[in-house]
């Protein structure tokens, strides 16, 4: 009677265990996004570890942030229109961070570019300002964050040399309007010009340059915070 007793002790023990080590493998997660930023690729649709973070989303546009699972994970893009893969490959995503997954680059030469986001609220009165080189039509490229209508040629520029698929740090800037401009490394004429945006205290934004949809070039806004 005494062994089965002991027996019994040592079977809830180990299911205890057990479960402690799955609810341990359930908190293990990240959250992230996709951003479809491969020119002429047309929307997608996109898995990370399974998780669906993207449905039909068209060139140019970000999607909402999902929990998805961390660790070492696969990344599942196709094409919305036909289930064509467009890429399959494995990303690594730490737990309780957050990121930005770039479809970047055209679509004979696409790849995944991960970013780390940094969504820490700003001081009073300010807003955070991440820039993205993600057009590979402009090559290297210096950015300038300035008041609209600022003229470039003797305006220092708030980022120099960001290489393509690169971001910048994040910029704490006052709340207000702002126009960015990007232009060819060493250059005062802008290729891209966001026109006039306007940020709130204690927003965090993501400005990402692209190609345009038909010819030239464009930026998108990603709401990170608020």
């Amino acid at each position: 009677m005494k062994q089965r007793q002991q027996l019994a002790v040592v079977c809830v023990g180990l299911l205890c265990l057990i479960a402690a080590g799955l609810a341990g493998c359930g908190s293990s997660s990240a959250k992230a996004r996709i951003v479809n930023a491969s020119p002429g690729e047309g929307a997608i649709t996109a898995t990370i570890g399974g998780t669906s973070v993207a449905s039909s989303l068209d060139y140019g546009t970000g999607s909402s942030y999902a929990t998805v699972s961390a660790g070492s994970v696969s990344l599942n893009v196709e094409q919305s229109s036909t289930s064509n893969s467009v890429l399959d490959e494995t990303v690594s995503l730490t737990s309780k961070s957050t990121y930005t997954i770039l479809l970047a680059n055209y679509s004979t030469s696409v790849t995944a570019v991960t970013l780390t986001d940094n969504n820490s609220s700003p001081s009073s009165g300010q807003f955070n300002l991440r820039l993205v080189q993600a057009s590979p039509g402009l090559g290297a490229a210096d950015v300038y964050v300035v008041s609209p209508g600022t003229s470039l040629s003797s305006t220092a520029a708030s980022v120099t040399d960001l290489n393509f698929e690169s971001a910048s740090t994040y910029l704490p800037l006052a709340a207000g309007t702002y126009e960015i401009y990007f232009t060819p490394t060493g250059q005062k004429t802008a290729s891209i010009d966001s026109g006039a945006i306007s940020f709130s205290s204690g927003e965090v934004r993501t400005v990402v340059g692209l190609n345009g949809s038909n010819g030239g070039f464009t930026t998108t806004v990603l709401d990170d915070l608020n």
